[in-house]
């Protein structure tokens, strides 16, 4: 008979099938979500020993399965690993389709951001990111994409999560589309990706409260920006231009931003690049209480309402390259 584990649901994570192992050789243990008198219970569907593998390999094997998988939230590092190095795999692959290449990359940086701020921040989760901007730098670059072709991938619905991909995809596309170096490129990516980390540590309900905030919930808001470059200088693995991206993203280029109130080139150039595509993603992703608008839109109230605060060469490539492919 077999015997669930009766725990808290946020210690499991879902995993995509596709990046197991075709060999069955997992390093963690696999499970199923069943339900018992109302509440969550996950049964262990295969281990990593041996004599459990022929399971996994069958799985694979068969492509299409309903049944949704977890693993144990500890064992994230390992499962992106896998992710990575199925990545490059798919990357190399001529006959699969750019969209689909793209698509699989979004997807795996979704999760990692998705599962960073369900886990108690564990940083541990980021550093799997860095291997997957770079791979979506080679297939962006690769195929000379535009931003119509990442809006087109893109979650059209706002979470932080999804929100922070979309920016990082949005800045490396800058990089590549105005000719920065790959290691800028790279840089520009992750930044835009990390823009929002200071957010894990700020009061959920504050986070994802529909409508306007009190004076008060928007000074603990505004604190993200800081605790967002503390979570990054204190990993010591980040360059000054990604640490920046996160703690100035919201400093306006006529001045009054925040958190230090920098004007003009007193703001690191890669955060100026963040705050427009910050502005635009934030723009044209729906809420629950404001639907999204129209690129046109978008860059309308940002060339207008909003135009001083922005850098107006970078607001000004931006709109340039935002055509289909150009």
């Amino acid at each position: 008979m077999k015997t669930g584990i009766d725990e808290q649901q946020e210690l499991f994570r879902p995993i995509d099938l596709e990046f197991l192992n075709s060999d069955g050789a997992e390093i963690f243990d696999i499970f199923y979500k069943t339900s018992s008198f109302g509440s969550a219970q996950y049964v262990k569907f295969a281990s990593s020993h041996p004599s459990h593998q022929d399971k996994v390999r069958r799985l694979i094997e068969e492509g299409e399965n309903d049944q949704e998988f977890f693993i144990r939230e500890e064992d994230l590092g390992k499962y992106y690993g896998l992710a990575t190095k199925s990545l490059r795999t798919l990357i190399s692959n001529p006959q699969i389709p750019f969209e689909k290449k793209t698509r699989k990359i979004y997807d795996v940086s979704k999760g990692i951001m998705k599962d960073f701020f369900a886990s108690n921040a564990s940083e541990k989760i980021l550093h799997s990111s860095e291997e997957v901007m770079e791979i979506m730098e080679q297939c962006l670059s690769k195929n000379e994409a535009g931003f119509h072709s990442i809006s087109m991938i893109t979650n059209k619905d706002y979470y932080t999560y999804t929100h922070s991909v979309n920016v990082g995809l949005y800045c490396m596309s800058y990089g590549i589309k105005t000719k920065m170096g790959p290691n800028d490129t790279k840089d520009l990516g992750l930044g835009g990706m990390f823009h929002d980390l200071g957010k894990s540590r700020v009061d959920e309900s504050i986070i994802n409260k529909d409508g306007k905030l009190t004076d008060e919930e928007f000074e603990a808001i505004k604190n993200h920006s800081f605790l967002g470059e503390e979570i990054l200088v204190s990993m010591q693995c980040y360059t000054n231009n990604v640490v920046r991206m996160a703690g100035e993203h919201h400093e306006k280029f006529k001045g009054n931003g925040y958190p230090k109130g920098l004007v003009g080139e007193e703001i690191s150039p890669f955060a100026r690049i963040c705050k427009v595509m910050d502005v635009y993603d934030a723009l044209t992703t729906r809420r629950s209480y404001k639907k999204a608008m129209t690129p046109f839109d978008a860059l309308t109230i940002m060339g207008k309402q909003m135009v001083d605060e922005f850098d107006h060469n970078i607001l000004g490539n931006f709109v340039r390259y935002m055509g289909p492919d150009l």
